[in-house]
């Protein structure tokens, strides 16, 4: 009987270490004009039953593909949740990531989408979005934007645009690995109450679904330099908002309802930092599942 129970013991132990060494990377927290908000852990978060936070669920620490319903938000992120993070036009937003293979190199780009009133009822997969930044290769260090994200501690910051209209609104960081033979996304998103006097707001040609952005994009072989030089970030130029500037600059070529609350009580504070072959199995240091 012992050696059963210690051959189960054994068998669990190596189960924890294998998810230990077979992921890949989530939003850990987002930090908004100095205040963090905890991000959705896949790992404890759907056993434990938190209180509803800004940000909105993610499946697993894994990736959804271009065809996928969920890809504006990842699975689980097609549902809204009643608190909204608290966004001032112009404020600058850091994504951290729970950790993110050096093998994994992609472009980086941030979204956002009006919910058009109220953000706990507004489905993802069918928003229309419009972008905040994006940044792909640089061929004057040779990096990609992945590359600076680990450089900056797994972050990546992003700006509210300064004149963006007041109101609800969806906000979704991505990074695109292209290390595979098919491109893997890894989405993350949080829900916003943007304030301010802006005016400023997206044009048609400013908005797309997630599937319109990359229903027709190319995808480089990572591992050839000769044909990154000229690599472009898929989807629509950065939006300028009624044709004013936005937040953030774009960088595109390698050169409320009464049902909903505010995240009243930030989980600390953050220093932001400015930015900015197909096997995934890794070994290396896991990240501590964060709660």
């Amino acid at each position: 009987m012992q050696t059963i129970s210690a051959l189960f013991y054994f068998v669990f132990l190596f189960s924890g270490l294998t998810l230990q060494v077979a992921g890949h990377g989530f939003v850990h927290s987002v930090a908004i004009d100095g205040k963090e908000y905890q991000g959705w852990n896949p790992f404890s978060d759907p056993y434990n039953n938190p209180a509803p936070r800004a940000t909105r669920k993610v499946g697993s620490d894994g990736f959804v593909a271009d065809s996928d319903a969920d890809l504006a938000c990842h699975h689980g992120g097609d549902e809204g949740t009643t608190v909204l993070a608290e966004a001032p036009a112009g404020a600058k937003v850091t994504f951290n990531w729970a950790y993110w293979p050096g093998d994994h190199q992609g472009p980086v780009s941030t979204y956002m989408a009006s919910c058009s009133g109220d953000c706990s009822s507004f489905s993802a997969n069918s928003a229309k979005w419009f972008k905040v930044d994006a940044s792909g290769y640089s061929a004057s260090d040779r990096q990609w934007a992945a590359a600076k994200l680990i450089a900056a501690q797994s972050s990546w910051t992003s700006t509210i645009p300064s004149n963006l209209a007041p109101g609800q609104y969806l906000l979704r960081n991505e990074i695109i690995a292209l290390h595979s033979v098919t491109p893997q996304f890894y989405p993350s998103c949080i829900q916003v109450e943007v304030t301010g006097s802006g005016s400023g707001r997206p044009s048609s040609d400013d908005l797309a679904t997630m599937q319109e952005v990359y229903g027709s994009a190319s995808w480089p072989n990572i591992y050839l330099s000769s044909n990154l030089d000229s690599y472009q970030v898929p989807g629509p130029a950065v939006a300028r908002l009624d044709g004013s500037a936005s937040g953030s600059p774009p960088v595109q070529t390698t050169t409320g309802s009464a049902s909903t609350t505010h995240a009243a009580s930030p989980t600390g504070t953050s220093t932001p930092t400015q930015q900015t072959g197909g096997q995934c199995v890794l070994s290396r240091r896991r990240f501590a599942r964060r709660n």
